[in-house]
Formats: structure tokens, C-alpha cells, sequence
């Protein structure tokens, strides 16, 4: 029996039948040991051997019996341009390393930037994941989006833009000249804008993004020193904009917190011409106290929260627990390649490993993080990421070894293997 059975899609006749030592998903779902059954990519049955019996007709099993069998994974937020970028020291201040990113950026060709961006989308294919938030610069937004096109990737690329003082203008324009066709559909890859952080663009930057029609995406509440560049306009990002040419002067003081600093944002755009109501994708918010959270849950924001990244940067404490308890839909990231100890891929099954080793966390809540919370952030169709009975995004396999239970699985360490590829367009 083959491991990776040629699933290609719905017309064809013949049901695939997976063993599995467990299968589970986000919707709470895990039966040890499970079977799933799937014609083309459309799952007919899934759950206990006795619940679905054995197919009927002509049927080709799939001995993943040593493994646990789950839905396709989703990372909300990675920058896949940093792929192939020599690792940078660890600073002992964050807005150091930002630096280090900007030089290490400034250094690459446009083939320098083509090759990593294929080797992240090659990483994010070794890692199980069938849908992207990508953080391209303008110098990687072709290459992204061609590169996860050709995988048959989902999600958005999102076109990071620093609009900070005298790039303001330049920015504004660039945003009224994307067209909201240009969003695309909710199937594959779209185009999105990401003005980089409120530390580093603009609040009318900000606010053109929100009125422009594409999915919007920002780092928000990274740490203390963006809570004081806020209120103040002083401290170690300010002298950070000096240091790049950027301040001139217009920022805008006076927030209490980032959380408050957006909601401002997103009041603003709504009162505009268009009137839009747009959600944003919010990656980190690692300095988040209880007035934050609670004006948080009221917002139309989605959270990608990247674990292992927050370790890299010292960070302890993330209230993701809270945000999903008060309602906020949280998923998973990666953050770039700089960040991982996972060389060979790019994948959160390994930061929802984390969280199940380090806090705790429910398998199937983790899962949930990994999957449609994600599908949700990324304007994606939630039901492609379980087991329900409809069309799936894809299928994935990871060996278990001696951790069978699934509450151990955050012990596991192996890769994902494909049971069910995206499907290329």
C-alpha cells in the first residue's frame, strides 16, 4: 500500500481509505485510532474503524498507522523573502535586529530574493501547510505570489511598505493605485498591503490600507518600546526612524496603547468615502494588558500569534489563551526562517508543538490555531480545513514513534508527509 496515493480530484471513482493511530482536527474531533475516507478531496467519512466501517466498492487504503492523520495546516504569518538570509546575531534589543534585517534586505538581488522565496515555499511544502500570510516588500511581491501560485498554495501575500515620513506620499499613492480586483477571490493566492508596524507607518498610511479594499495585515504590540513610541513619540524607535532618514516630525503622538492606536485606525477608515469595515490580521501582540484585551475583543482584528518566534525575542506570558477565551480569533505563525530551529521547514506544527509542550494546550485546540483560525484570518473557507464532511484544503501525516497518545503529540518531532496535496490551479 502507498503512502502517498495519487489523489487528484472529485470525479475520481475510487474512495482512498486512511489508517490512522489517531485523526483529529479543530472542530474538537480525535478518534484513536481513526480512519478517513476520502474521494478525490472530498471526505466521505472520518472517525472511529467501527463508526465508518469499511468502504464499499473498489477501494486503495493507506497504512498511516503509525501516525497521527490531521487537515492541512495554515501559517498565518511568515516573511518567506528572509528564507536564505544568513542568521542574524541576537541583539540585545529588538529595534537592533529590525536593522540588521533592513541591511541584510538592501544586500539582495531580485534573484537573491527569487531563490528565497521558493526555498520558503519549498519549507512551507515540508512542513504540511496548504495556506500563507507572506510579508513580501515590493521587491519580493511578484516572486511570492508566483512561487505559492505554483504550489497551489492559499492565503495572501501581503505588500509590506515602511510609511514613515518622507515615504508617506509615495506610499499613499501606491495604495490608491491598487485596486481592489486585485484582492482576488477566496480561493488561492490574493494580493493584500501591510503597512509594517504603527512604529513605522504612518496613521494615514494605516487608513488608506484599511479604505483600500485588500486584505490588510500589521505587527502590532510587539513590546513596551512600541507602547511608548505611541504615547510620546520617544525611545529606541524613534531614534530607529532617525537613524533610516524617516522622522521628520508628522508622527502622531499620544495613544495609550498600540490596541487603542489601532482602534482609532480602523474608526477612521470606516467614516471614510468608502466606509469600509475591514478586519486585519495582527501578528504577535506580545504587550497586551486587561483594558487592551478587553477593547481587543470588541475590534475586527484576527491574531497570528508565532510562539516560537516570541521565545526568540524573550518574550514570556502571551495572553493568546485570554484573547480566545474573550472571543478574538486566534492562529499560528512562524514569523520568518531567522527565527526557527526548524531548518528543513517552515510549519506550525511545530509552534502548535510548543504550546501543547510548554502550556498545556489541548491537542484539538491547538490544532484549531494551526488550521481554521487561520483559514478564517486569511478569508478562506473554514470547512476546507477539517474533517466535515465537504472538500478538503489537504491532507497531512506525521509519525508519531513512541508518543502515540495524542496528548503527547508535542513531544513529536518528525516532519509532515502528504497524504492529500493542494491542488494546483
Amino acid at each position: 500500500m502507498s503512502n502517498t496515493p495519487k489523489i487528484q480530484d472529485d470525479s475520481v471513482a475510487a474512495p482512498v481509505a486512511v489508517r490512522a493511530a489517531w485523526l483529529a482536527d479543530g472542530s474538537g474531533a480525535c478518534f484513536a485510532p481513526g480512519v478517513l475516507v476520502l474521494r478525490g478531496r472530498t471526505v466521505v467519512a472520518a472517525g472511529s474503524p467501527e463508526s465508518v466501517g469499511v468502504p464499499g466498492g473498489s477501494v486503495t487504503w493507506v497504512d498511516a498507522s503509525d501516525s497521527a492523520v490531521m487537515p492541512a495546516l495554515v501559517n498565518a504569518h511568515t516573511h518567506l523573502d528572509l528564507t536564505l538570509v544568513p542568521r542574524i546575531p541576537e541583539p540585545e534589543h529588538f529595534f537592533q535586529w529590525l536593522g540588521g534585517v533592513r541591511s541584510a534586505r538592501l544586500s539582495m538581488t531580485a534573484d537573491d530574493v527569487r531563490q528565497s522565496v521558493i526555498a520558503g515555499v519549498q519549507r512551507l511544502d515540508a512542513g504540511g501547510v496548504a495556506a500563507v500570510g507572506d510579508i513580501a516588500g515590493t521587491h519580493a511581491l511578484q516572486a511570492s505570489l508566483a512561487a505559492c501560485a505554483d504550489l497551489g498554495l492559499e492565503g495572501c501575500v501581503f505588500e509590506e511598505v515602511f510609511g514613515m515620513g518622507p515615504r508617506v506620499p509615495a506610499c499613499l499613492a501606491a495604495m490608491e493605485a491598487v485596486p481592489p480586483a486585485a484582492a482576488g477571490h477566496a480561493r488561492g493566492i490574493r494580493r493584500g498591503a501591510q503597512p509594517h508596524a504603527p512604529y513605522s507607518s504612518d496613521r494615514r498610511v494605516f487608513e488608506a490600507a484599511l479604505r483600500s479594499g485588500v486584505p490588510v495585515s500589521t505587527h502590532l504590540a510587539e513590546s513596551v518600546d512600541e507602547r511608548r513610541f505611541l504615547a510620546d513619540g520617544s525611545g529606541p524607535f524613534r531614534e530607529l526612524l532617525e537613524s533610516f532618514g524617516l522622522w521628520d516630525g508628522t508622527f502622531s503622538a499620544g495613544a495609550r496603547h498600540p490596541i487603542d492606536w489601532m482602534a482609532e485606525r480602523l474608526r477612521a477608515a470606516s467614516m471614510g468615502p468608502a466606509g469600509r469595515q475591514t478586519r486585519v490580521l495582527c501578528a504577535h501582540l506580545n504587550d497586551v494588558d486587561d483594558q487592551a484585551l478587553a477593547l481587543l475583543a470588541t475590534l475586527p482584528i484576527d491574531v497570528a500569534y508565532c510562539p516560537r518566534a516570541s521565545e526568540f525575542f524573550g518574550h514570556t506570558g502571551h495572553r493568546y489563551r485570554a484573547m480566545r477565551a474573550a472571543g478574538v480569533n486566534v492562529c499560528l505563525g512562524t514569523d520568518s526562517a531567522l527565527n526557527l530551529d526548524t531548518p528543513d521547514r517552515i510549519s506550525t506544527v511545530d509552534d502548535l508543538r510548543l504550546l501543547m509542550r510548554r502550556d498545556q494546550l489541548p491537542l484539538t485546540d491547538a490544532l484549531e490555531m494551526a488550521t481554521v483560525a487561520g483559514a478564517r484570518a486569511l478569508g478562506l473557507d473554514p470547512s476546507r480545513w477539517d474533517f466535515s464532511l465537504s472538500p478538503v484544503a489537504g491532507v497531512i501525516a506525521v509519525a508519531l514513534g513512541e508518543y502515540r497518545a495524542p496528548a503527547e503529540f508535542g513531544k513529536t518531532s518528525t516532519a509532515p508527509r502528504w497524504i492529500c496535496r493542494p491542488a494546483v490551479s
